[in-house]
């Protein structure tokens, strides 16, 4: 569902050269639609928790500290007029002056606390990510 409503509005909004941003909360879907919205548009994908890892990033208990500006730049670098930049960090690291249009996926909460359990989240973690759900 969520490709045939973004590949309507990206058909009817998005022209030849943008750099678009898809964002929301982790386990909404962002790399399953970012494939699919990648291989529509012929994008190529910049994974922003992927470059952040590069630049190196600090394990702190049951989270991860960015380099905020390290990644700032490398990503500087890497995007280009038809970049597809993925992940819920985009809009702390990507200058608003880079990005066209920004896609924020959401799902319901209900739902994601099932996704956060199968993926052994910590409770602290889960009222973490959901506190802006609700």
């Amino acid at each position: 569902m969520y490709i045939l409503v973004l590949q309507k509005f990206l058909t009817m909004h998005v022209f030849s050269t943008v750099v678009l941003v898809l964002t929301g909360n982790p386990g909404v879907g962002k790399h399953t639609v970012s494939k699919k919205l990648a291989e529509i548009l012929d994008y190529e994908i910049v994974d922003v928790n992927k470059e952040a890892v590069k630049v190196g990033m600090q394990k702190q208990s049951d989270s991860i500290d960015v380099d905020v500006e390290k990644t700032q730049k490398m990503l500087k670098d890497k995007i280009s007029d038809k970049s597809l930049i993925v992940g819920h960090l985009a809009p702390f690291v990507v200058s608003k002056e880079l990005v066209s249009k920004v896609i924020v996926l959401r799902k319901n909460p209900y739902d994601l606390i099932q996704i956060y359990d199968k993926r052994n989240y910590s409770d602290a973690k889960k009222m973490i990510i959901l506190e802006v759900r609700f």
